[in-house]
Parts: C-alpha cells; structure tokens; sequence
C-alpha cells in the first residue's frame, strides 16, 4: 500500500523538480519564504487562492492530489465490502461488488 501523497508533500516534490528553494516559490507567489515552509510542514494550509495559483505554477500537484483521492476512495471501497461481506452499503445500488 502507498502513503498517500499529501499537499505538503506535493508542495515540496514539485518545487524540489524545479530546483525551486522556498524563497524562489515564495517570490513567484508574492508570500514569504516562512509561508512556504509552513506549508510543507502541515502548520498552515494555503488559502484557495494560492492552492490555484500553486496548481498554476505546478500543474502535477493537482494531478497527485487527484490520484491520492482515488487511492483513498479505492481503499474506502475495498474496506466497505470487507466489513459487509463483499457488497456495499449503496441504497438501491446494483453494484455487484
């Protein structure tokens, strides 16, 4: 099973391809070198604004973002039917698992 790929971690890995340092990101973002580094660190969330312009600098962290929530949902899945005998919970689904 992978890790999931958090924004954190998407931020950093994107930004390391480039061979962007954090003052480099942060100057193309117009926030502080401080800002990024809370970001990659998980103490503070980029605000809509800057998670667009982010995906606009570096269009790959949507891309992992989107793939980490269809891990997630996959996971989700698969756990559904483990704990309801291989079916899901759907009302009036007609999945057949």
């Amino acid at each position: 099973m992978n890790t999931p790929l958090l924004l954190p971690k998407a931020i950093r890995a994107s930004r390391k391809k480039r061979k962007w340092t954090q003052t480099e990101l942060a100057e193309r973002l117009q926030v502080s070198q401080g800002t990024i580094s809370f970001w990659e660190r998980s103490i503070e969330t980029p605000s809509l604004e800057h998670l667009i312009e982010l995906v606009k600098l570096m269009p790959e962290i949507f891309d992992l973002l989107a793939q980490q929530e269809a891990d997630i949902l996959a996971r989700l899945y698969q756990l559904e039917r483990a704990v309801y005998g291989g079916k899901c919970m759907c009302r009036g689904c007609g999945c057949s698992g």
